[in-house]
């Protein structure tokens, strides 16, 4: 009976002359080519090593496929060491990420990382046992060829040969055949090997516009939570040119419209990072910005398995006193235009440190017994787009304090909080003096934001401002810096703001509760502010906070100030004109003056000089 071709390679392994050691390496790097889901840069580099080593190709095969088995039927086991990998061996996977093509594995899908680690185990346990026992089995061939002549020239028939090879499979000439020394470098492999990394970069090449345009089509989307449209992506593994055209950025809240397009994309990205199957550009410039434009067809959102609640206001957690804070309500109009705004860019700011470990204890697990195999990290282990320098040019703010601007962000990438550096934008407004800095400092636990402001004209800000926000700018200008916290849960800001030439008038109730009148009064005499306000609360529904004390003592001694103005008026009105018309030239010169100072000291009495 002629025994099933992989019973019969496996025993012609066993009386053939590879050296169990290659034998053990076959069936190590089988299972490890099996037991990682999908195809990977990983697959590729254990190809390679294939080719280049005189391994048992059948032998490897055939464990591979084992392998894949045991993937589809432990895939919950390989999820689950996958999250524990993530969270004890980022530090390991970021290193091998760095190697090039086996950095093109994607180590944030939880079976993949599970694979990478269980996947040798296995192979190194059953690669052992089977190495072992091709060793014994070949010392007691060899001990009954050295004992019996009997045997040894009946092993080395023909026929036996020939009927040997039919019923079980390949073997060695003779015994002493199994114990032939072995090359372990296949030499004609090593220029298939060669082939086969030309031809992955050539793949590559006709790959990028499906596997490289989807891979940033789903991040991008993911991210904004509503469709994301790139018509292409030019990318070069040659010359690390990269390029992305006619991008359309849905606007969650309208699927009609795209919050953001951008026409063209141009920058220079590196070779090396390109063969981990990153995009890392040191320049990137934008042309053909545009803000809220209607879109060809409406866009998709993104279902979302989780809703990120922000928590209730709670003036105990800041330490604000009640009569200190107030809702954005009173001080803008349309507010509920700024507060949609406020929660789209509420998805793009950190997570606060306790919001992670929260996410973890109640992340869902797969659904679907596949899903396991796909399931992916939230947070990545290294970041697979960055640009150190982004610039966009002339781009149209919908702002009369900005207008025509010039924007500048500094290493934007997909995973910030991986990457661990710092985020900065500069605006800067090509129609006026205003400029926005910030900066989020991802080096931290809990990212910090900061910044400066310089150079808003106040009266462009008039605009926003609702009736019931107790004055009305007529000039001025706003400068100051601002740091703090801001993350997807809460923000906690502190703005020290410094306001020169001030031209203002009270309005409605006035503020700090002293009416319309003695805010105006005040406000007409009170040319420069400093005050500090805090910003607090969720993300998407802030309250501002004053420095009320401050802020008092301010107007205080503006309204001291209008007081020795009025008393100076009045007496040059009444006493001055009186003096000059009674004594006029009567006395010497000089002496009208001194009587006019020494009256004007008794205004001590009334707050005066």
């Amino acid at each position: 009976m002629i025994l099933p071709g992989p019973i019969k390679k496996l025993l012609a392994i066993f009386r053939g002359s590879v050296s169990p050691l290659l034998i053990f390496i076959s069936v190590l790097l089988g299972f490890w080519f099996g037991m990682i889901p999908h195809f990977t840069g990983f697959h590729i580099m254990l190809i390679i090593i294939i080719l280049i080593l005189n391994v048992h190709v059948g032998l490897f095969l055939f464990s591979a496929v084992i392998g894949r088995g045991l993937c589809y039927a432990a895939a919950p086991v390989l999820y689950h060491i996958g999250v524990w990998a993530h969270g004890s061996l980022a530090g390991i996977f970021n290193f091998i990420g760095s190697l090039p093509i086996i950095g093109l594995t994607d180590f944030n899908t939880y079976s993949v990382a599970g694979g990478f680690i269980i996947g040798p185990i296995v192979g190194l346990i059953i690669g052992l046992f089977l190495a072992r026992s091709v060793m014994i089995f070949r010392q007691m061939m060899l001990k009954l060829d050295e004992k019996s002549e009997k045997f040894r020239k009946w092993y080395s028939k023909t026929w036996v040969r020939i009927l040997d090879r039919l019923l079980i499979g390949k073997r060695a000439k003779d015994v002493k055949s199994m114990f032939a020394k072995t090359k372990y470098i296949r030499k004609a492999g090593v220029a298939l090997a060669v082939l086969v990394i030309g031809g992955t970069l050539v793949a590559a090449h006709f790959l990028k516009n499906t596997k490289v345009k989807d891979y940033a089509v789903e991040k991008m989307t993911n991210l904004n939570g509503a469709e994301v449209n790139v018509d292409e992506i030019g990318l070069s593994l040659l010359n690390g040119s990269f390029s992305a055209g006619g991008i359309q950025v849905t606007d969650p809240e309208n699927l009609n419209n795209n919050q953001l397009a951008i026409g063209k994309i141009a920058a220079d990205a590196s070779v090396y990072n390109l063969l981990l199957g990153k995009v890392y550009m040191d320049k990137v410039e934008l042309s053909e910005v545009r803000f809220d434009q209607k879109r060809s067809s409406p866009g998709e959102l993104v279902e979302k398995d989780t809703k990120e609640e922000a928590k209730e206001f709670d003036p105990n957690e800041y330490e604000v006193e009640e009569g200190n804070y107030a809702k954005l309500e009173k001080y803008f109009k349309d507010i509920k235009k700024y507060k949609e705004k406020l929660k789209k860019i509420r998805k793009y700011l950190p997570k606060d440190k306790g919001e992670k470990k929260d996410k973890e204890k109640v992340e869902k697990k797969p659904i679907k017994y596949l899903d396991y195999l796909i399931a992916k990290a939230q947070t990545s282990i290294s970041p697979r787009f960055m640009a150190k320098l982004t610039i966009l040019d002339k781009v149209q703010i919908p702002s009369e304090l900005f207008g025509n601007s010039r924007i500048q962000l500094s290493n934007l990438s997909d995973a910030p909080e991986a990457a661990g550096l710092p985020v900065v934008l500069d605006m800067n407004s090509l129609e006026t003096n205003s400029s926005v800095n910030m900066k989020i400092d991802y080096s931290k636990d809990t990212p910090e934001l900061s910044g400066t402001f310089d150079a808003f004209d106040l009266a462009k800000i008039q605009s926003l401002l609702s009736d019931d926000a107790g004055l009305a700018f007529k000039g001025g200008t706003a400068s100051g810096k601002y740091s703090g916290t801001a993350t997807k849960q809460a923000l906690d800001l502190t703005l020290d703001l410094n306001i020169v030439n001030l031209d203002a008038e009270g309005k409605g109730d006035g503020v700090l509760g002293l009416g319309r009148d003695v805010t105006d009064e005040s406000l007409s005499v009170l040319d420069n502010l400093s005050t500090t306000i805090r910003i607090v609360g969720s993300a998407d529904n802030p309250q501002i906070v004053f420095d009320v004390k401050g802020l008092t003592e301010e107007f205080k001694k503006a309204l001291v100030k209008a007081g020795k103005d009025r008393v100076l008026e009045e007496f040059d009105k009444n006493v001055g004109t009186k003096i000059d018309e009674a004594i006029g030239d009567k006395l010497p010169e000089g002496t009208t003056d001194t009587i006019k100072d020494t009256l004007k000291g008794l205004g001590g009495f009334l707050g005066g000089d």
